[in-house]
Protein backbone atom coordinates (compact mmCIF):
# COMPACT_ATOMS: atom_id res chain seq x y z
CA UNK A 1 0.00 0.00 0.00
CA UNK A 2 3.09 2.24 0.77
CA UNK A 3 4.33 2.18 -2.52
CA UNK A 4 1.29 3.14 -4.48
CA UNK A 5 1.06 6.26 -2.18
CA UNK A 6 4.65 6.94 -2.65
CA UNK A 7 4.17 6.54 -6.91
CA UNK A 8 1.11 8.98 -7.06
CA UNK A 9 2.76 12.11 -8.51
CA UNK A 10 0.91 15.50 -6.95
CA UNK A 11 0.39 18.66 -8.21
CA UNK A 12 2.10 21.61 -7.21
CA UNK A 13 0.59 24.61 -5.55
CA UNK A 14 1.45 28.04 -6.74
CA UNK A 15 2.85 29.28 -10.34
CA UNK A 16 5.26 30.16 -12.38
CA UNK A 17 6.61 34.12 -12.31
CA UNK A 18 4.85 34.81 -15.70
CA UNK A 19 1.66 33.17 -14.84
CA UNK A 20 1.30 34.92 -11.97
CA UNK A 21 1.72 38.46 -13.59
CA UNK A 22 -0.40 37.78 -15.72
CA UNK A 23 -3.53 36.67 -13.29
CA UNK A 24 -2.68 39.60 -10.96
CA UNK A 25 -2.63 41.87 -13.57
CA UNK A 26 -6.32 41.23 -14.29
CA UNK A 27 -7.16 41.24 -10.85
CA UNK A 28 -5.60 44.41 -9.90
CA UNK A 29 -7.59 45.71 -12.87
CA UNK A 30 -10.70 44.26 -11.62
CA UNK A 31 -10.63 45.39 -8.26
CA UNK A 32 -9.44 48.84 -9.61
CA UNK A 33 -12.71 48.98 -11.34
CA UNK A 34 -14.58 47.18 -8.27
CA UNK A 35 -13.32 49.85 -6.05
CA UNK A 36 -14.97 52.92 -8.08
CA UNK A 37 -18.22 51.01 -8.99
CA UNK A 38 -18.42 50.35 -5.03
CA UNK A 39 -18.13 54.03 -4.41
CA UNK A 40 -20.38 55.04 -6.98
CA UNK A 41 -23.12 52.26 -5.00
CA UNK A 42 -22.98 54.09 -1.82
CA UNK A 43 -22.99 57.47 -3.95
CA UNK A 44 -26.34 56.32 -5.07
CA UNK A 45 -27.46 54.98 -2.29
CA UNK A 46 -26.93 58.39 0.17
CA UNK A 47 -27.84 60.46 -2.52
CA UNK A 48 -30.95 59.17 -4.24
CA UNK A 49 -34.40 60.59 -3.90
CA UNK A 50 -37.81 60.63 -5.60
CA UNK A 51 -39.94 57.87 -5.88
CA UNK A 52 -37.93 55.23 -6.29
CA UNK A 53 -36.02 55.63 -3.40
CA UNK A 54 -36.73 52.71 -1.11
CA UNK A 55 -36.37 50.42 -4.66
CA UNK A 56 -32.89 51.55 -5.32
CA UNK A 57 -31.85 52.41 -2.01
CA UNK A 58 -31.97 49.01 -1.26
CA UNK A 59 -30.67 47.37 -3.88
CA UNK A 60 -27.53 49.78 -4.13
CA UNK A 61 -26.82 48.64 -0.11
CA UNK A 62 -27.40 45.05 -1.01
CA UNK A 63 -24.48 45.26 -3.82
CA UNK A 64 -22.11 47.50 -1.82
CA UNK A 65 -22.20 45.41 1.46
CA UNK A 66 -21.96 41.97 -0.83
CA UNK A 67 -19.15 44.33 -3.33
CA UNK A 68 -17.18 44.69 -0.05
CA UNK A 69 -16.89 41.06 0.81
CA UNK A 70 -15.96 40.60 -3.03
CA UNK A 71 -13.37 43.01 -3.10
CA UNK A 72 -11.73 41.71 0.16
CA UNK A 73 -11.63 38.01 -1.24
CA UNK A 74 -10.22 39.39 -4.50
CA UNK A 75 -7.37 41.67 -3.15
CA UNK A 76 -6.61 38.15 -0.44
CA UNK A 77 -6.66 36.26 -4.07
CA UNK A 78 -3.80 38.83 -5.07
CA UNK A 79 -1.78 37.92 -1.90
CA UNK A 80 -2.38 33.98 -2.70
CA UNK A 81 -0.15 34.48 -5.39
CA UNK A 82 2.84 36.83 -3.18
CA UNK A 83 1.23 40.13 -4.51
CA UNK A 84 0.42 43.22 -2.67
CA UNK A 85 -3.03 44.69 -4.31
CA UNK A 86 -3.39 48.39 -5.20
CA UNK A 87 -4.57 49.91 -2.10
CA UNK A 88 -4.63 53.78 -3.67
CA UNK A 89 -7.71 55.54 -4.39
CA UNK A 90 -5.69 57.54 -7.07
CA UNK A 91 -4.54 54.15 -9.15
CA UNK A 92 -7.73 53.08 -8.62
CA UNK A 93 -9.16 56.02 -10.75
CA UNK A 94 -6.54 55.90 -12.68
CA UNK A 95 -6.69 52.57 -13.73
CA UNK A 96 -10.59 51.86 -13.86
CA UNK A 97 -12.67 52.25 -16.75
CA UNK A 98 -15.83 52.89 -14.49
CA UNK A 99 -16.08 56.84 -14.06
CA UNK A 100 -17.10 58.45 -10.73
CA UNK A 101 -20.43 60.31 -11.48
CA UNK A 102 -22.33 63.12 -9.75
CA UNK A 103 -24.78 62.63 -6.59
CA UNK A 104 -27.18 64.74 -8.19
CA UNK A 105 -29.16 62.25 -10.76
CA UNK A 106 -32.20 60.62 -11.52
CA UNK A 107 -33.11 57.43 -10.04
CA UNK A 108 -33.18 55.95 -13.91
CA UNK A 109 -29.91 57.49 -15.07
CA UNK A 110 -28.50 56.02 -12.07
CA UNK A 111 -30.16 52.75 -12.89
CA UNK A 112 -29.02 52.91 -16.24
CA UNK A 113 -25.23 53.79 -15.63
CA UNK A 114 -25.17 50.92 -12.62
CA UNK A 115 -25.98 48.07 -15.58
CA UNK A 116 -23.28 49.62 -17.76
CA UNK A 117 -20.70 49.42 -15.00
CA UNK A 118 -21.80 45.82 -14.24
CA UNK A 119 -21.41 45.51 -18.11
CA UNK A 120 -17.94 46.31 -17.52
CA UNK A 121 -16.72 44.48 -14.49
CA UNK A 122 -18.32 41.37 -15.92
CA UNK A 123 -16.10 41.92 -19.14
CA UNK A 124 -12.81 42.08 -16.59
CA UNK A 125 -14.45 38.63 -14.72
CA UNK A 126 -14.67 37.08 -17.41
CA UNK A 127 -11.22 38.11 -18.99
CA UNK A 128 -9.80 36.99 -15.72
CA UNK A 129 -11.78 33.89 -15.63
CA UNK A 130 -10.19 33.18 -18.80
CA UNK A 131 -6.42 34.09 -18.07
CA UNK A 132 -7.40 31.70 -14.58
CA UNK A 133 -8.43 28.72 -16.92
CA UNK A 134 -5.58 28.80 -18.80
CA UNK A 135 -3.10 28.82 -16.51
CA UNK A 136 -4.74 26.04 -14.53
CA UNK A 137 -5.66 28.78 -11.82
CA UNK A 138 -8.94 26.56 -10.47
CA UNK A 139 -9.57 29.18 -7.91
CA UNK A 140 -9.00 32.37 -9.07
CA UNK A 141 -11.56 30.68 -12.21
CA UNK A 142 -13.98 29.64 -9.80
CA UNK A 143 -13.98 32.63 -7.99
CA UNK A 144 -14.54 34.62 -11.21
CA UNK A 145 -17.93 32.02 -11.93
CA UNK A 146 -19.60 32.80 -8.68
CA UNK A 147 -19.29 36.80 -9.43
CA UNK A 148 -20.12 36.60 -12.65
CA UNK A 149 -23.59 34.56 -11.43
CA UNK A 150 -23.89 37.40 -9.13
CA UNK A 151 -24.04 40.20 -11.71
CA UNK A 152 -25.74 38.46 -14.04
CA UNK A 153 -28.40 38.47 -11.53
CA UNK A 154 -28.40 42.18 -10.47
CA UNK A 155 -28.53 42.69 -14.10
CA UNK A 156 -31.61 40.95 -14.94
CA UNK A 157 -33.10 43.11 -11.53
CA UNK A 158 -32.22 46.48 -12.64
CA UNK A 159 -32.82 45.54 -16.17
CA UNK A 160 -36.00 44.78 -14.97
CA UNK A 161 -36.65 47.73 -12.78
CA UNK A 162 -36.09 50.09 -15.80
CA UNK A 163 -38.23 47.19 -17.90
CA UNK A 164 -36.10 47.86 -20.53
CA UNK A 165 -34.79 44.74 -22.50
CA UNK A 166 -30.99 44.59 -22.94
CA UNK A 167 -28.89 41.97 -24.42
Amino acid sequence: MDNLIDQKVFTKLGFEHLEAVEIVNRLDTLLCNYQIFFHKLQNYHWNVVGGEFFDLHDITQEMYEKGLVNIDEIAERIRVFGKVPEYRMSEYLKKSEIEETSHDLSSEYMTLNLISDIGTLTSFIIETSHTANSKGDLGTAHMMNKLIQEFETYHWKLSSWTNKKYK
